[in-house]
């Protein structure tokens, strides 16, 4: 065989080869997707069972009534409800000048939402820790408070800010309006037993970062995700500065190009997207490290840092 045709061969052979490593590495990473994605709501039914539906008496301390507002929901999209908006500021004054004066400076910044890290890990990796790490390296004298439950729904985090009870109702009610005879998930329906110490809000100077709706908590519906978000945010008493971080949910029920689409329509550009920011998964210790850097750096270009030091 002359060379060129040896070399032909040859070539033949290592491109078959690269295909096959190619396809092995394909079919690697998406078992370790879905193990992790198992893993993850193993956690979450662990952490939730203590979670109770409005009504339940069975939880002491954390008795609710499963009843929702006079005109509270009206019809959403691809079978959904849709929640109507009450609340004490109107969406065009979040990130917004308004003419309630000058923003005082913040004391520091609060995470709310979902901690993806397990046990111990969580104080070392999780993004929370990440940021308080940056920020004390760069010589900034914030704080950052922790706000976080693993495993824990939209609705619970809801409720852990102090917003009312009839409103919360007010979801799960739709919730199960939509689901009809179906089955919901614990977190579609149940809020958490809260501790005292989870209920203080000590956060009310700081910037918010909310990173919240991998464990579910709002029907699958994207809208509904940044209706809840803009409850809490309803909470601080400044709403020019905060960031809103999302990824998918752990049982894939919404991709992130559906999320993304409708965050950056409601919160443009106080919104971060996981997905555009790491190809890791987001309980992983490099997803955590780029979202911290990305919130980090966002502020910075909002302008909420200041003349913090070294910032």
């Amino acid at each position: 065989m002359k060379n060129g045709g040896l070399q032909k061969l040859l070539l033949g052979i290592v491109c078959i080869l690269l295909f096959i490593a190619f396809s092995g590495l394909l079919i690697w990473s998406k078992k370790d997707d879905a193990t992790e994605a198992r893993r993850l709501q193993q956690l979450s039914d662990e952490q939730n069972v203590s979670e109770t539906a409005p009504g339940d008496e069975k939880t002491p301390g954390n008795k609710r009534e499963n009843s929702a507002p006079g005109n509270s929901t009206r019809s959403g999209p691809a079978g959904t409800s849709e929640i109507t908006e009450p609340g004490t500021a109107d969406q065009e004054t979040f990130g917004e000048e308004d003419d309630r004066g000058p923003v005082a400076e913040a004391e520091g910044i609060v995470c709310w939402g979902d901690d993806l890290i397990n046990g111990e890990a969580s104080a070392t990796y999780g993004y929370c820790a990440v940021l308080r790490r940056l920020l004390a390296e760069s010589g900034s004298p914030l704080t950052v408070i922790d706000k976080t439950i693993q495993g824990g729904g939209t609705l619970s985090m809801m409720t852990m800010a102090g917003v009312p009870e009839d409103e919360v109702s007010a979801f799960i009610a739709a919730h199960e309006a939509a689901a009809g005879d179906a089955e919901l998930y614990i977190t579609e329906k149940g809020i958490r037993d809260l501790t005292p110490e989870q209920l203080e809000r000590n956060d009310l100077k700081c910037i918010p970062v909310i990173f919240m709706g991998y464990y579910g908590g709002w029907n699958h519906d994207p809208a509904e995700l940044a209706q809840q978000q803009r409850k809490i945010l309803e909470t601080f008493p400044d709403t020019k500065r905060f960031i809103i971080a999302g990824t998918r949910p752990v049982d894939g029920s919404v991709t992130s190009d559906a999320l993304d689409s409708m965050m950056k329509e409601t919160w443009g550009e106080h919104y971060i997207s996981l997905a555009e920011i790491t190809e890791s998964a987001a309980s992983t210790y490099e997803a955590q490290e780029a979202l911290a850097e990305a919130v980090l750096e966002r502020m910075e270009t909002l302008g909420y840092m200041g003349d913090q030091t070294g910032i």
